[in-house]
């Protein structure tokens, strides 16, 4: 006789159900969040404790509830947002599932304390295993503060599959940053171990975006606007010129809820087509507002996937109006109408006559003390912009011929092969050898810049920065770190001044998903990040002295054949293969 059927235990149904819901840290705090601002919240605070793993903690000033709703609000598939199935259809609100906190309270210990008066007393209970473990009053206002604590402490299992502080951390700050960027009305707090990290006041979307992104985000974005009969979008996209492959900054909102969608980012990439290369990846932060009805969001426990009646059409009118966008970009410039500018002309404009001044003794043939400057001058400007090589390197020269094919590849021969040779990922290998050897220094030289060099960034983008500080310096970026704001005085000197944002931008872009499960250690991914940051800005080799350095330099290196991240830098073809191609 085969095995038995049997109904599961509640707490192991639960436990199962709220591995789809909340899958780490990050999940809860969105939850919680999106249940705040359900409440209508005005402001709303985040204390989050050793990454999350340890203490979760989101406070409102919204409705709050009576100690009747308190003593059932974590049951499961309890909830004030629906009444019947036809309400699944016109959501306004965040959550609707009534899954959110019964799968927070099954595998944390959870404290819920709530009230929906202004009399200063709270109930409060305490949840463990989905069951009050105790009920009491405490002081309080008007709102809803919920902890969670020792997250899957219940479900070891669970808690092991956690990554490491700084991915869970990341994680956080995604979700945080994603509704608080819908959410401009909405006064936000955010700290991590009693240190502020965001403190973001009410406004309109334009200053949300500056707040959360960094100020620098300002004058990369562009204004988007369309209203129809089906769909209203509004937002901001990127300038072309500063994208990236990176797909960090993508935010897409249907009705304030932020959604995935491959279709419908597929249609802002294709707006760019002409105006970027194929694996540069938009940036965007758009908002859709259509009829709830015309919208299915109950199709995953997360509520990030949506279906749409006519993705069609909204395909179309995305793609037409960022197209529009563009279009008017690129012929009218940007002007901050929040700024009181009158482009009037108070006076009449008079055109004088040329004066034509002559020097009868002028010589064309006597070689006079500002041409003999000019000469010096531009003497000097080309000795500023020597190559990268060191005066040892021009005594090595190739002795075989060697030239440039489409300013990205030399071409030479060895005794046996032909070679062609990737010019970028040369570089990349020989900056990435020369950096390492660096951090292994007591000491590097250092640049010192004429005028210091101001950045910013996002909050979470500053965490990142001071993570690295201490290599940087190392290598001669020498900066410091003020609000959310850098000053650089120094750089490495393989590096011009006008690279220095680009390359700190760099930092930041691949640093965010967390560099330390990628890389055997920081000094490894450091001398990357900055070799490749570098090895970007290679236009073409200016001369044939540079190509011969170029070679020898690579042919130096410990490892030639591939650039560090194992792409090949040479490919060679013998004579056999050359035959076969004519046979």
């Amino acid at each position: 006789m085969g095995k038995s059927i049997k109904t599961l235990p509640v707490d192991v149904v639960n436990k199962i159900a709220a591995g789809e819901v909340i899958q780490r840290p990050s999940s809860i705090l969105k939850e919680l969040v999106e249940n705040s601002i359900d409440s209508n919240a005005k402001k709303i605070d985040v204390f989050i404790t050793d990454y999350g793993k340890t203490e979760l903690q989101v406070s409102d000033d919204g409705d709050g509830m009576n100690l009747n709703n308190l003593k059932i609000c974590f049951l499961n598939h309890s909830t004030s947002k629906l009444n019947s199935f036809d309400d699944l259809f016109a959501l306004k609100s965040k959550g609707f599932r009534g899954e959110a906190l019964s799968s927070i309270c099954s595998i944390s210990k959870t404290k819920i304390s709530s009230c929906d008066n202004n009399n200063g007393v709270r109930n409060f209970i305490q949840v463990e295993n989905n069951d009050i473990s105790k009920r009491s009053i405490e002081e309080g206002a008007k709102g809803t503060t919920v902890t969670s604590s020792n997250i899957f402490y219940n479900v070891p299992a669970r808690r092991k599959f956690l990554k490491s502080d700084k991915i869970e951390f990341k994680h956080l700050m995604n979700e945080f940053i994603r509704l608080s960027l819908s959410h401009p009305e909405i006064e936000f707090t955010l700290r991590h171990n009693n240190q502020l990290v965001y403190n973001l006041k009410k406004g309109n979307q334009k200053k949300r975006i500056v707040e959360v992104l960094g100020k620098s985000v300002e004058k990369k974005i562009i204004p988007i606007e369309e209203k129809t009969n089906l769909i209203k979008i509004r937002g901001y996209i990127f300038k072309p010129e500063y994208l990236n492959k990176s797909r960090n900054n993508q935010f897409l909102f249907i009705n304030n809820r932020y959604v995935k969608s491959s279709y419908l980012n597929h249609a802002i990439s294709v707006s760019y087509e002409s105006l970027v290369e194929k694996e540069i990846k938009p940036s965007y932060i758009l908002f859709l507002d259509s009829d709830p009805a015309k919208i299915d969001v109950n199709v995953h426990p997360s509520k990030i996937e949506v279906k749409f009646d006519d993705e069609n059409i909204i395909y179309a009118i995305i793609m037409s109006t960022i197209k529009h966008s563009l279009g008017k970009f690129n012929v009218i410039p940007n002007i901050d109408f929040n700024n009181d500018i009158n482009l009037s002309t108070h006076y009449e404009m008079r055109v004088s006559p040329p004066k034509v001044e002559v020097d009868y003794n002028f010589s064309p043939f006597e070689t006079t003390d500002i041409i003999k400057d000019s000469i010096s001058n531009e003497a000097s400007i080309k000795n500023e912009s020597i190559s990268i090589f060191d005066d040892i390197d021009l005594k090595l020269i190739n002795e075989y011929p060697v030239f440039d094919f489409s300013n990205k590849f030399l071409i030479t021969k060895s005794k046996t092969d032909l070679l062609v040779i990737d010019i970028k990922r040369a570089y990349y290998r020989i900056y990435y050898e020369q950096l390492l050897d660096e951090i292994s220094n007591k000491k590097n030289l250092s640049q010192s810049l004429l005028y210091p060099i101001e950045i910013s960034f996002s909050p979470n983008d500053i965490l990142i920065i001071k993570s690295v500080k201490n290599i940087l310096n190392h290598l001669g970026f020498v900066f410091s770190v003020q609000k959310n704001n850098i000053n650089v005085t120094s750089i490495h000197p393989i590096f011009d001044f006008k690279e220095v944002e680009s390359v700190f931008m760099y930092i930041v872009e691949k640093n965010s998903s967390g560099f330390e499960e990628l890389y055997p250690s920081v000094n490894d991914h450091i001398a990357k990040l900055l070799a490749k940051a570098k090895s970007k800005k290679i236009l073409r080799l200016k001369n044939k002295k540079e190509q011969d350095l170029l070679l020898n330099r690579i042919f130096n290196c410990k490892e030639s054949n591939l650039c560090p991240q194992n792409k090949k830098i040479i490919f060679k073809f013998s004579i056999d293969n050359i035959n076969s191609k004519f046979n």
